[in-house]
Order: C-alpha cells, then structure tokens, then sequence
C-alpha cells in the first residue's frame, strides 16, 4: 500500500466520522510528515500504521481530537426542520399549489428523516449497521405503517400556507447568506 492510498483511506475513515474538515487536513499533514520520514528510514507505509488502516485511522482520531462531543439533540432538530422545510417547499413547487395539506404521513416521514440523517453520519454506513439498528428500523416502520393503516382517510393535521413555508424558510436562508458571506471565496473577489 503506498503513501498516498493510506491517507486517502484515513481521510475516509475521518470523514466517516464528521470529524472537521480542517481537523482532518491537519491531521492528513501531521501522518504525511510521519509517514515521509518513515519511508526516508526505509519503512513501508503498511510497517508504520498496521495491516488494519481503518483500526490506526480510528486510533489515530481518537488520539487528535479536539472538537467536542457531538450534540445529537441539536443535530436532530436541525435535520427535522431540513426535513420539513424540503418536504413542504416540493410539494408546492411540484404540485404547483398554494397550499399544503399536512398528513399524519408526512410527519411520520420528517421524523424518520431527521432521525436517520443524525443517527447515522454518511449513508454509506448504513451498510455497515449492526443486526439490533436494523431490526429497530424494520421494527420503526412497521409501527409507523401500522399507525397510519389505523388512522384511515389520512386526517389534515395542519394546512401550510405558501407564505407560511416561505417564513419557515427564512432562517435557512439567513444562515446560508452567512455562511456565503463568512466564506473567503467571497472575500477574496
């Protein structure tokens, strides 16, 4: 394995897990300059960090990191309110109406895309998901089809108005103005 694969595989393996970008690249530099000197001795890349590259990736995050815990609570929150606004703002563009009817369904389907997106970082580890988190999931939807098979007719919890989905997308739109404006892409021009 040469230099270039092991970090591409650590930088992987950090991504994986929402470290930083910044925190990874430092990181990325710290193991290149290691690595760099290991081969100016003559070691392999593979001698220095193991056959298990995941395993030192892993070891070697928890060792350098400096952010704090993850807060699952706000994440959630702020996936279930992407979830929401991304739900009502399609449906009226592409039912072309002005006004949403909200469904015991469609909370149903926010909930679970807010709890999927916090509680698993990437898609791609769903794949690497354990038995109980499947049987959990399977468990979750049936249980929420169930509910809705006994609810009937899909009763109208709320109607959104266009200028109501409009107000609930106005701090989204406020912090990515930020965000844009915060950028130093925008600053250098």
């Amino acid at each position: 394995m040469t230099t270039d694969q092991v970090l591409d595989r650590c930088r992987t393996e950090w991504m994986f897990n929402d470290i930083p970008e910044p925190e990874v690249e430092d990181m990325l530099a710290e193991l290149r300059d290691h690595l760099d000197d290991a081969a100016r001795a003559g070691k392999l890349p593979t001698l220095v960090v193991g056959k298990d590259v995941t395993a030192f990736a892993s070891t070697w995050a928890d060792e350098h990191r400096s952010r704090p815990p993850r807060r699952a609570l706000r994440e959630l929150v702020r996936h279930t309110y992407a979830g929401g606004a991304a739900l009502l703002l399609g449906h009226h563009v592409i039912g072309r109406s002005a006004t949403v009817e909200v469904v015991p369904g469609a909370v149903a389907a926010i909930a679970l895309f807010g709890g999927l997106m916090t509680f698993t970082p990437y898609w791609r580890c769903v794949l690497h998901w354990p038995f109980w988190k499947w049987m959990a999931l399977s468990y979750g939807l049936c249980v929420v089809l169930l509910a809705l098979f006994f609810i009937g007719s899909a009763p109208v919890l709320l109607t959104v108005p266009l200028w109501g989905t409009a107000l609930l997308l106005l701090p989204a739109v406020a912090a990515a103005v930020g965000r844009i404006l915060r950028t130093e892409v925008f600053r250098a021009r």
